[in-house]
């Protein structure tokens, strides 16, 4: 799997709102950028941890879907995508996952995206330090994790 550099998250990130909330008709999506440690990103046999930035983008839709974004420091992205579990306990989150997206500098508006199952597990942002945690399999095969602990900070 090839990860290309992006420089422009936001219109990467319009374009996977649009893509991904397709019904959505009424809310705002939230968009939160939270400032830690990259503990792991793996990509199949891709090992990205040691170009994850300080920094992690999450991004919620009135309708349940949710989009963690992993910066590199090279400017490129990877995304983890799914529906928020409804059921999940209070301060802890679960997003069952169906996608990962890597954003591309030649394609903005078209980032490539992988068929996926998995998930995501994180807790409350804004109660100090937490960890998300993502892991799957790949539909066409290979596995993912990621892993990033915040530093406690509130997000913004």
């Amino acid at each position: 799997m090839t990860v290309f550099p992006a420089r422009a998250l936001l219109a990467a990130g319009t374009t996977l709102l649009a893509t991904a909330a397709g019904a959505q008709t009424t809310g705002m999506a939230q968009m939160l950028s939270m400032t830690g440690h990259c503990d792991r990103l793996r990509l199949g046999e891709r090992d990205l941890t040691a170009t994850c930035s300080a920094k992690l983008v999450k991004i919620i839709n009135p309708n349940g879907r949710i989009s963690v974004y992993f910066l590199l420091a090279d400017s490129r992205a990877v995304s983890f995508s799914g529906m928020d579990d409804k059921d999940a306990a209070p301060d802890t989150d679960v997003m069952h996952l169906d996608k990962v997206f890597t954003t591309r500098l030649d394609t903005l508006d078209a980032p490539d995206a992988f068929p996926a199952s998995g998930t995501c597990r994180f807790g409350n942002t804004m109660k100090g330090p937490m960890t998300i945690a993502c892991e799957g399999t790949f539909t066409e095969g290979g596995t993912f994790s990621a892993s990033f602990t915040t530093d406690g900070s509130p997000p913004t």
